[in-house]
């Protein structure tokens, strides 16, 4: 049916009052699962160092004559290795007048803008932890800014790379955590995960945990109709409906069970986050914490409020032998 000839209708009116709902529906992620899983400990200063060690192999050559008169084993010493504390921080600044206005969904623009900046810096934490990022010792004047060395640029011993990459690590000869050489990309495999858990566990590692982006979770979880894994069943009783299950969150290895954790900060990242799978023992690395999250209020300049949550932090992997990674594989598409 056709409008009636003159009728009045919201699009001409002037004095409807508009709605906006009281609240603010944020979605992006907010967790941190590596910083949660890894626990932290505290820094006594800007560039903490520890020690490493490792056992001779096993020899079947020990044996001796009586009345032997000994030659002595020359002994190795210990590795000293160490990582540089970075700062990080949120700036914050707001109007008094927009302070002060009535708004929809908060009452205060300070506050959310802190807890949301709060939020924020951890999830930079989190990515810049697990980074490819090569350590730096700065220097002064501000030409430069320490930054801490990132846990795929630590993991040396148990890397699996793709053709033409290049594992970086601790170099004992300058003191920093040289960044690994990315390689041609490839698919998240069965076989690349069963190579670097075996891998793992015999530099002495015990890995409990395979953290991954989201798409390589779902590539994981195709590892089900692999025709050497024990084939997946749901038992169904009475009037149960049945249950379609498409994924797994537990790899049993050969080695003990593994929890396969989906991190959805490496994809938020990118692809240069997301390339990257991690088979971690969470005991073997720690947050370390030189300052932590506080929040600091500048001195008053203008007519507007100032705040800034700032930081000082490193990461310590205390033998990076202890974990692996599957680098170089599609962590955001089937092709990226």
């Amino acid at each position: 049916m056709a409008q009636v000839s003159n009728t009045y209708e919201t699009y001409d009116a002037t004095g409807n009052r508009e709605e906006l709902a009281d609240k603010i529906w944020q979605i992006s992620p907010e967790e941190t699962p590596f910083l949660s899983l890894i626990g932290r400990k505290s820094c006594g200063s800007v560039h903490p160092e520890w020690q490493t060690d490792t056992l001779a192999t096993p020899s079947t050559a020990n044996n001796h004559p009586e009345g032997d008169d000994w030659a002595y084993d020359a002994v190795s010493p210990s590795t000293r290795v160490g990582n540089y504390c970075q700062i990080s921080n949120k700036r914050i600044i707001i109007s008094r007048t927009q302070e002060k206005t009535s708004k929809a969904g908060r009452k205060s623009e300070l506050a959310r803008e802190v807890a949301k900046k709060g939020v924020e810096l951890r999830t930079d934490m989190e990515v810049t932890c697990l980074a490819n990022q090569a350590s730096s010792a700065g220097s002064g004047n501000g030409a430069s800014n320490r930054k801490l060395g990132g846990f795929r640029a630590w993991l040396a011993s148990n890397d699996s790379l793709g053709a033409t990459g290049a594992s970086g690590g601790f170099n004992s000869g300058t003191g920093i955590v040289d960044a690994a050489t990315n390689g041609t990309q490839r698919a998240l495999s069965k076989t690349l995960l069963d190579d670097t858990i075996l891998n793992t566990y015999n530099a002495g590692g015990d890995p409990t945990v395979f953290m991954v982006s989201p798409y390589a979770k779902t590539v994981f979880s195709t590892f089900m109709s692999d025709s050497n894994v024990a084939q997946f069943r749901t038992n169904m009783s009475g009037k149960k409906q049945g249950v379609i299950t498409g994924a797994a969150d537990i790899y049993v290895s050969d080695f003990g069970e593994i929890s396969v954790v989906p991190n959805r900060q490496l994809a938020r990242h990118g692809a240069t986050s997301a390339r990257n799978a991690f088979l971690i023992t969470p005991k073997m690395a720690a947050l370390g914490v030189f300052d932590d999250i506080k929040l600091e209020k500048p001195a008053k300049t203008g007519d507007a409020e100032k705040r800034v949550l700032v930081t000082e932090y490193t990461l310590s992997v205390h033998n990076e032998a202890a974990h692996g990674v599957i680098a170089d594989i599609f962590g955001m598409s089937a092709s990226t």
